[in-house]
């Protein structure tokens, strides 16, 4: 059923003065509206677009430059003085949109606009029938220019909210939801209002899962490189223990299998049984060792796989690889006893059985032994 503005109301309110028409004009189109509510139409501002997106859109942009399939939106004012042609325009322009003719309507509203300077509520009128003919980015376009000329218009504020909602920028329409609510409670405004809060919500929720994944993702981050800096600590404190570990004894003669002097099966001097343990737990012997120096002369006098007695007499005398000698000759008595002197050295060869069975070097006594020195006038070690 199709609402019309009876003659005679019309004819009385054209004989009003701008102002007093515009009121006069804004109640009735509230009117119609509220009847048509009433008889159970729909109204489509209430009910989501097409358009409309499940995500949650706070987009700034230029909504004209954003139209998409939208037609071009309709003509603003310019120029022109005849009110008297824009209250006719208006009246007819409401006439149609009660009677369901929304394309209609928008024709005659967009007359009056260009036939005078045109009210906040004629843009906000025009907005409405955009909105429902689905142009929601024309509907805010108005309902921008109708706010510029009255902030507190509630009618553009609750059409541009709905607007927004329809396009899925619910931030922006849950401000011009509330703001028109606060001026002028409207049960319709409500639902939107309660729809774009429900979506606010899901948005706010969803920002923080994301938020929270990526402190997950830099926590996890974090521990990896810790973690893999703590592996090279590691791996840096071992290779520096290795490089302690082969120290030693290590290089003499090819390698101290079992513990003994470089080559020597089963750990011992000349294949004797039982190892040289015994002076790895002498500390001062250790000490000796330990000194680079007192090494690369055991191994130097070793080179030839014996013992070279003309080294040996040199390093001696030496006062760092001498004193080591004497205690290593100490410690290697006992092991040696038995075995007899060195050919050659006078007293049965080196104190504590030195070097024993080391034949071939000459048995007799000669003047050569007076170059060997004597042992016991070394310092004593012990």
């Amino acid at each position: 059923m199709t609402i019309a503005t009876p003659k005679p109301v019309a004819d009385a309110i054209s004989k009003l003065d701008a102002a007093d028409r515009e009121a006069v004009e804004a109640f009735i189109d509230e009117l119609k509206g509220t009847i048509a509510d009433l008889k159970g139409e729909e109204s489509p501002q209430d009910t989501p677009s097409a358009e409309s997106a499940d995500g949650f859109s706070n987009d700034d942009g230029d909504d004209e430059d954003d139209s998409g399939d939208e037609p071009p939106f309709p003509p603003m004012y310019e120029s022109g003085e005849d009110y008297d042609k824009a209250s006719d325009l208006k009246m007819a322009a409401n006439d149609l949109k009660s009677n369901g003719d929304l394309e209609g309507a928008l024709s005659k509203y967009s007359e009056a606009v260009q036939a005078a300077e045109p009210s906040a509520l004629l843009y906000a009128n025009r907005a409405d029938c955009l909105l429902k003919l689905g142009r929601p980015r024309a509907a805010v376009n108005d309902c921008n220019a109708a706010l510029e000329m009255n902030p507190d218009s509630a009618k553009a504020l609750r059409i541009r909210g709905t607007a927004h909602k329809d396009m899925g920028k619910y931030e922006e329409a849950l401000k011009d939801l509330s703001a028109s609510q606060a001026i002028d409670y409207n049960d319709s405004a409500a639902e939107a209002l309660k729809f774009c809060t429900e979506k606010h919500v899901e948005h706010e929720k969803e920002l923080a899962k994301k938020r929270n994944e990526e402190k997950d993702k830099l926590r996890k981050k974090a521990e990896e490189i810790k973690k893999a800096q703590e592996e090279a600590k590691r791996e840096a404190a071992a290779s520096a223990s290795s490089r302690t570990s082969a120290g030693g004894m290590g290089g003499m003669g090819g390698g101290m299998p079992g513990g003994g002097m470089g080559g020597m099966p089963g750990g011992g001097m000349g294949g004797m049984p039982g190892g040289l343990g015994g002076l790895m737990n002498d500390p001062e012997l250790m000490a000796a060792l330990s000194n680079p120096k007192v090494m690369a002369a055991l191994q130097g006098m070793m080179s030839g796989g014996a013992p070279d007695m003309a080294k040996m007499q040199e390093l001696m005398s030496d006062p760092e690889v001498g004193p080591a000698m004497q205690k290593l000759m100490e410690k290697m008595g006992p092991m040696m006893g038995g075995m007899g002197g060195m050919g050659g050295m006078p007293g049965g060869g080196m104190p504590g059985g030195g070097f024993g069975g080391a034949g071939g070097m000459g048995g007799d006594e000669s003047d050569d032994d007076d170059d060997m020195p004597d042992l016991d006038d070394l310092p004593d070690l012990e």
